[in-house]
């Protein structure tokens, strides 16, 4: 069974200061992704939003999303302390303190009920556990206006089934091409900490929690990027 982890372990100092040099050789088509976030919400939003950002380790999309629209805001989510410093000093870098509120913590201990005009939640959902994950949907959920949109991308799938396994070891041969020496150590790693969700069951408790549309946008190996319309 994947193993539960404690953000400021997991994305201690160490890790949060080399986390963007590392994350784009570990995750296939991560650029693009990000590209296609910024796609998906620019079809979506107008000018002057608030977008709630969940999981906002060093505020890579928030950086993406901010150039594209400079009257678009954040409030950024990050349980991670030494996460959300390195995002901090990026953010303040950028020039873009005064449009993003931070919150260190998870989406249930956030006091701002919104409404959000939309939600990201890019590369952090395979960290919660399988039982957890209804609740995370909901926590954004209530957040959010009716017909905000909801972006989303992280690793998916059912760990019995074949398909999982040959996307898995694609995801592996692109480490052990990309990581090198250490493409062992950070498959295992990676294998012991990430919570898999069928996408049908991921589109099932979407819905139970008041998304009425969920498409799936972007599928690369194990990974997989959708965006999901609230009620």
């Amino acid at each position: 069974m994947p193993r539960l982890i404690d953000p400021n372990v997991q994305f201690d100092a160490e890790m949060s200061v080399h986390y963007d040099g590392f994350v784009p050789r570990l995750i296939p088509d991560y650029v693009r992704i990000h590209e296609l976030v910024v796609a998906q919400l620019g079809l979506a939003l107008e000018e002057n939003v608030r977008i709630l950002v969940v999981g906002a380790g060093t505020c890579t999309e928030i950086l993406t999303l901010a150039d594209f629209d400079p009257t678009w805001r954040f409030t950024a989510v990050e349980p991670s302390t030494p996460m959300v410093e390195v995002a901090r000093e990026r953010i303040e870098a950028a020039g873009l303190s005064d449009r993003v509120d931070f919150h260190i913590g998870t989406i249930d201990t956030l006091e701002d009920q919104g409404p959000f005009d939309a939600a990201t939640a890019i590369l952090m959902m395979q960290f919660v556990p399988v039982e957890r994950k209804a609740a995370v949907f909901n926590d954004i959920s209530k957040r959010l206006k009716t017909r905000a949109p909801l972006v989303m991308a992280h690793p998916i799938g059912d760990p019995e089934t074949d398909e999982h396994a040959l996307s898995m070891q694609a995801w592996r041969d692109h480490i052990e091409e990309t990581l090198k020496e250490h493409a062992e150590t950070v498959y295992a790693n990676v294998s012991d900490t990430l919570h898999f969700m069928s996408d049908d069951a991921q589109t099932a408790a979407l819905k139970d929690v008041g998304f009425t549309e969920v498409v799936r946008f972007h599928t690369k190996m194990v990974f997989g990027a959708w965006i999901a319309i609230k009620g």
